[in-house]
């Protein structure tokens, strides 16, 4: 049996979602799905129009792939296409959903979808070899441990198979690796069944919406990306976060239409909103050139009194020139596990690094010792900065203390690699702790120290 739906898209598309509906009978096994576009190219520059296939059954969402070439699922019990769900072909109504991320001048672009099924069901073993995995244990108690929080594979855009992508991992002696496929969770399972004892694998999602991306991580299952009309993305976050969720604002500043739409993130009711996660560092730091306003904007957030954590992310698509300098975040956890991580994360114990080691807390009159995303009382305090493993020596790096976004003391990392600074510190005040080449260029940024009576002089 086949449902063919057909129709045309103009500019006044662009960052919709087109749904059509279609009746699915009983004793269905396998439902198929045949997308095709034309023209693919507007016919002038590089950039092609980029739309995507979501699928809904009677049940809920069935998934997506986003940005990949590939647009034409399969759905059966036991098995599915990358990026959506196997399951059951309920009988009902159905709708499959063209997701219209870019449509380029002069626009008028006709599609088509072929809906078929079959009685039979679809069975497809993986043939994906599987990584070496580490002799180490992941699990080591309370200490300090090295991962990525934000990275694709072929369940999206990206080119890794998840054995692939936990390869890399190890290469990079990651302890914890995220993944968060554009819009669907449907390789993490397999990412952890792959992982062994050797890394831990954290679930997430990359919220990939038209009007900005964020990193949710900590939830396994089914996350609604779409914004409709009387909806706000305030309210997604207030409902994910309810549910134990990690909410990063991704790469806030970044580059938009027409080269990679809804990238930047542009919801007023979130600048942060509930928010309290913000990727400042992603991808390459030099590729990123939005990545100093990032920053810029996490301590602009951190001036009007928000107790706000800074993460990084690879980013990671396909294999990166040896050149990249790209994120890990450093986190101290009671232990490498998913919770701990997510829990240390949470708090803002934790630092961003392209692979110098910090060391930042503030020790009172009394003894008493704050350290990264805690607040320490105010009154004297010494500030202790530290840092190791500076890499190459030829580029040099200065420590830079920062407070309330303005620099208060600098020091020469080769000449020392402990310093202390005695400050008479007020309620509002934060600090933070960067390491930067000669050039400006970032290479280590401490979660803040916060100063306050108590915990409600931040909000």
């Amino acid at each position: 049996m086949k449902h063919i739906i057909e129709g045309k898209l103009t500019l006044r598309d662009m960052g919709t979602n087109v749904t059509h509906r279609f009746a699915v009978p009983e004793g269905v096994g396998t439902l198929r799905f045949a997308f095709s576009h034309v023209p693919h190219h507007p016919g002038v520059g590089a950039i092609p129009h980029q739309l995507s296939l979501s699928v809904y059954g009677p049940n809920g969402a069935c998934g997506t792939r986003h940005n990949s070439k590939d647009q034409n699922p399969v759905i059966s019990k036991e098995w599915a296409s990358l990026g959506f769900l196997k399951g059951a072909i309920e009988a009902g109504e159905w709708e499959v959903e063209i997701d219209v991320h870019r449509i380029l001048p002069p626009g008028n672009i006709s599609y088509r979808v072929e809906v078929s099924w079959t009685a039979d069901e679809t069975v497809v073993t993986s043939d994906d070899p599987l990584p070496a995995l580490p002799t180490k244990n992941k699990s080591r108690g309370p200490g300090w441990y090295t991962g990525d929080l934000h990275g694709h594979t072929k369940h999206s855009d990206g080119d890794y198979s998840p054995a692939e992508y936990l390869a890399v991992a190890h290469e990079r002696s990651y302890d914890f690796v995220c993944l968060t496929d554009h819009n669907t969770f449907t390789g993490v399972q397999e990412l952890k069944q792959l992982a062994g004892n050797g890394i831990t694998v954290i679930g997430g999602v990359e919220l990939t919406t038209f009007y900005g991306h964020a990193v949710v991580l900590g939830l396994d299952g089914w996350i609604e990306w779409r914004i409709r009309d009387g909806e706000t993305m305030s309210a997604l976050a207030i409902e994910l976060q309810k549910k134990g969720a990690l909410y990063i604002i991704a790469h806030p500043k970044s580059e938009d239409r027409p080269f990679c739409p809804g990238c930047r993130w542009a919801y007023s009711d979130m600048l942060p909103g509930p928010a309290r996660h913000v990727e400042v560092w992603n991808n390459s730091w030099i590729s990123r050139g939005n990545n100093e306003q990032a920053v810029l904007q996490f301590y602009q957030w951190l001036n009007t009194g928000l107790r706000m954590v800074a993460t990084g992310g690879t980013d990671t698509h396909r294999p990166m020139p040896e050149t990249f300098r790209i994120a890990q975040n450093r986190v101290y956890a009671q232990d490498n596990t998913q919770e701990e991580i997510l829990a240390a994360v949470t708090r803002g114990h934790s630092y961003v690094t392209c692979g110098p080691v910090l060391r930042f807390d503030a020790v009172a009159s009394d003894g008493t010792q704050t350290g990264m995303g805690d607040i320490a009382s105010p009154g004297s305090l010494a500030i202790r900065c530290g840092w190791d493993d500076l890499g190459d020596p030829s580029e040099p790096l200065e420590a830079i203390l920062i407070s309330q976004s303005k620099k208060v003391k600098r020091w020469d990392c080769a000449a020392r690699n402990d310093v202390s600074i005695e400050i008479a510190a007020e309620a509002g005040q934060w600090f933070v702790l960067e390491l930067r080449n000669r050039d400006g260029e970032l290479y280590a940024l401490s979660n803040p120290i916060f100063v306050g009576q108590n915990a409600h002089d931040w909000k």
